[in-house]
């Protein structure tokens, strides 16, 4: 099962009026801000819980609009924990996050490439 769900993207196309040049403007931005999301969360031992809170909450959400429901899930997993302060096996959750994210990214590469 791949990273992405292909209806949502399909579902995201026809949302912005098949306007190919802008689904890929949206690819570009989350590729862009989400290593900065990911970084967010790995630092969940040196800064208050509300910072990786609130990139897990931003990943989560962005994902979720390509399709990407492992990585929203995981997302969602991480929140949850932040918000609650059950903070155990939340560095091994990142790490999944970010395996998570990888294949993702390859997968909106990859789409991206078909678009152009």
């Amino acid at each position: 099962m791949g990273a992405l769900d292909p209806a949502a993207l399909k579902s995201l196309y026809e949302m912005v009026g098949r306007d190919t040049e802008f689904v890929v403007e949206l690819i570009d931005t989350f590729l862009q801000d989400a290593p900065q999301m990911l970084k967010d969360m790995q630092s969940l031992g040196s800064v208050d819980v509300e910072i990786p809170g609130r990139a897990a909450h931003s990943l989560k959400s962005n994902g979720a609009e390509f399709g990407a429901h492992g990585l929203s899930a995981l997302c969602q997993e991480l929140e949850t924990m932040c918000k609650t302060g059950a903070l155990a096996g939340a560095d091994e959750l990142v790490g999944r996050i970010e395996a998570e994210y990888a294949r993702v990214k390859a997968e909106l590469e990859a789409a991206r490439q078909d678009m152009m």
